[in-house]
């Protein structure tokens, strides 16, 4: 295949299964997605509106961002939705004010707080037979009083019938607390919902999804055991980014021992090369290695001259477990203290 990396082509992969960026199309919906995305499109249908996503980095929030964007793209007669993303913490609630407006392409007659709500206000009574949706993405950014209440003002407009502004945010965990310290905007939340990690069997589908979108077909395919499953899912936690990281590296050094198999052996390699993890989280992925995996190097170092030797013979099966034990009760240790 032209013009595409080696380890791809040496798997026949058409594209890259593991791309860093959030594309939708390789999103593999877990029931959790999919519950999540139920619960947001009937409160923006319903024009509900405050809802908000909280989730730790990783976890498919932008994603799903990017899912309601391109549903709500295929209607815009329906839909009018803007995005903010990344708001700067240090904006005041007048600079958070005027960022909005222009989202929604307004230019107000001064450059007033009043101007610009009464500009706002105008604009989606004009638009009230579409649904307006503002999205904030990386919304812990806002964490100063005077901003929030901005965000309670502008979804206070509202008809007899309906609120004219759906506001989505899409936020990491610590939110939670500025939310808690903000009852008078927290009360007004219609939605909360808060994305787990995922399952084990969910980072198998996640594998075997994102590699059929990639084009992965027969022998030439990268296979992923159960076992090997088990110890992606242990260094991961079920984050559905570092699993995608860490099977983008595996599969560079798989092609590099021209194997089709993603062994134990090969991700544990690939974290202890192109990983920050700590010691804890090491023994917790060593203690899942399975007693085949120490046979399995010399299975792979046909063809492959020296370049097995220093990766992976310089421990045994055994010497794994009790490192391993080790590891895990320094760190129980440490707990405690």
């Amino acid at each position: 295949m032209k013009d595409l990396p080696l380890h791809l082509s040496h798997f026949g992969l058409s594209k890259q299964p593991f791309a860093p960026t959030a594309d939708p199309a390789y999103f593999y919906a877990t029931r959790d997605h999919k519950s999540c995305l139920f619960r947001l499109w009937s409160g923006i249908d319903e024009r509900y509106g405050i809802a908000v996503v909280l989730g730790s980095y990783g976890t498919g929030k932008t994603t799903l961002l990017r899912k309601l964007m391109s549903g709500m793209a295929a209607d815009p007669e329906r839909y009018n939705t803007v995005v903010l993303a990344s708001p700067i913490p240090s904006w005041t609630s007048f600079s958070l004010l005027e960022a909005i407006t222009k989202l929604f392409g307004l230019l107000p007659s001064e450059r007033s707080f009043g101007a610009h709500m009464e500009a706002l206000n105008q604009y989606l009574l004009a638009k009230r037979h579409s649904i307006s949706t503002l999205i904030i993405d990386d919304a812990q950014n806002l964490n100063k009083r005077g901003q929030l209440e901005l965000l309670r003002l502008a979804q206070n407009l509202e008809t007899p019938q309906h609120k004219l502004l759906n506001l989505i945010f899409f936020a990491q965990l610590e939110w939670m607390d500025v939310l808690r310290a903000a009852p008078n905007f927290h009360q007004r939340i219609n939605l909360m919902y808060t994305l787990s990690p995922i399952s084990v069997e969910d980072v198998h589908e996640l594998i075997r999804f994102r590699l059929e979108q990639a084009g992965a077909t027969g022998a030439s395919a990268p296979s992923f055991d159960t076992a090997t499953i088990e110890m992606i899912h242990a260094f991961s936690e079920g984050n559905p980014r570092v699993i995608v990281t860490l099977c983008r590296n595996a599969l560079v050094l798989a092609a590099q021992l021209k194997t089709k198999r993603i062994t134990q052996d090969i991700i544990l390699h690939t974290i202890e090369k192109t990983t920050v993890t700590s010691e804890e989280t090491l023994a917790r992925v060593k203690s899942k290695m399975a007693p085949e995996a120490a046979a399995e190097p010399k299975a792979m170092a046909v063809g492959a001259q020296n370049t097995i030797a220093p990766i992976f013979g310089l421990s045994s099966m055994r010497g794994y477990k009790r490192r391993a034990n080790q590891l895990l009760i320094q760190a129980a240790r440490a707990k405690r203290n």
